[in-house]
């Protein structure tokens, strides 16, 4: 059997016009073998196409299909997470967010990690806009490369932040403590801040990071694409979405549909997330874990769905003694990692995020009259 087939066995393989697989050319979902000649067409590598194939059946109720090659992020649907080839339970076990980001951008940034000189903005605005306004102070009249822009970004989320507690250390996950709570900082809780740090930085073509690829792709500066997914996150069923599972957590709550902090449109079963940031938070907040372990037991015999990494943000933030915003920050901040990681992966690409519209709508008389108002 060869190892390329030509365009229109690729066609056929993957059951779409030939046109269709032009289209996936062009949009870098399917990429032809270099070097051959044109007269004869384009050749694909077989496996290649048969992972496409794969990778369209893999339907997802509700989602929007986009296949990207990368080699940042693998997600296994029955419950594992890489970065890099690395699982990223054992990285939120062993490291520290930095180096985790330093991973994802595969190199090590000259831009210093401890906090730059920006002072709290005094604006009476929600803390995941302050953050929003950070990143777009931190880039204003600079030309930096995707690390130092994901550095300076996150330095300039903390400091923007109004202070609640006493830092301990210089580390991001140090530094962000103190602003998300005034309950005194110990090492086994900046440990389970840095592990959700690490366990956020990034989950493949999340909506966010598929906004922020696509601001990339338009040759966007990196601060305006951090921007951009960062704008992307602020919705209550991405990046805020931790607000309700805290409302769960922390009053009465119904099973009559699957609550908040359940449920994923990847995984089959629990959020290999949700295990690893529990395991953290256990130690020196079992109350909060057992308060956990009770809704998981109910939610699972009233409707069979697994826990996210919601929930266990929640948890986080309700054992920190912090409020419901608390874990949309700590989304963003460490989201920032991932998105300067996609940038820098996007560089060089085609202008290729144009998906195709499927109007639905009226056809039109062709007069021009735009009718009666």
């Amino acid at each position: 059997m060869s190892d390329t087939v030509d365009t229109q066995q690729a066609a056929d393989l993957l059951g779409v016009r030939v046109a269709t697989v032009y289209a996936y050319v062009s949009r870098g979902i399917l990429s032809p073998v270099p070097g051959g000649p044109r007269s004869r067409g384009s050749r694909f590598e077989r496996n290649a196409v048969l992972a496409l194939v794969q990778r369209r059946k893999r339907t997802r109720a509700g989602t929007f299909e986009i296949a990207v090659q990368t080699q940042l992020t693998r997600i296994d649907p029955a419950g594992r997470l890489f970065y890099r080839g690395r699982d990223v339970e054992h990285l939120a076990a062993t490291s520290h967010f930095e180096d985790v980001a330093e991973l994802l951008w595969d190199t090590e940034v000259i831009c210093p990690w401890p906090a730059v000189d920006i002072g709290v903005d005094e604006r009476a605005m929600p803390h995941g806009d302050r953050i929003r306004a950070a990143i777009l102070d931190a880039g204003l009249a600079r030309q930096d490369d995707f690390p130092t822009a994901a550095v300076r970004s996150i330095n300039a989320a903390i400091a923007s932040l109004p202070t609640l507690g006493t830092t301990t250390g210089d580390s991001v996950a140090a530094r962000l403590w103190p602003k998300l709570t005034a309950q005194q900082a110990d090492r086994e809780r900046i440990r389970a801040l840095d592990a959700a740090l690490i366990l956020l930085a990034d989950h493949e073509l999340a909506t966010s990071t598929v906004v922020a690829r696509a601001t990339a792709g338009t040759r966007a500066d990196p601060y305006h694409v951090l921007l951009a997914g960062a704008a992307a996150l602020a919705g209550a069923a991405h990046g805020a979405a931790s607000g309700a599972a805290y409302d769960v957590l922390t009053g009465s709550h119904e099973l009559h549909q699957v609550p908040a902090g359940f449920g994923h449109l990847v995984y089959r079963d629990t959020d290999p997330r949700f295990d690893a940031l529990i395991a953290r938070v256990e130690p020196w907040a079992p109350q909060v874990v057992s308060r956990v372990d009770d809704l998981t037991i109910a939610v699972r015999r009233a409707h069979g769905a697994a826990p996210n990494v919601d929930l266990a943000l929640a948890a986080l933030s309700v054992a920190a003694g912090a409020q419901r915003w608390a874990g949309e920050v700590v989304f963003l901040i460490a989201r920032m990692a991932g998105f300067a990681a996609h940038g820098m992966e996007e560089q060089g690409q085609p202008l290729r995020f144009r998906p195709q519209a499927d109007y639905v709508g009226d056809p039109g008389t062709g007069t021009g009259a735009a009718g009666p108002t």
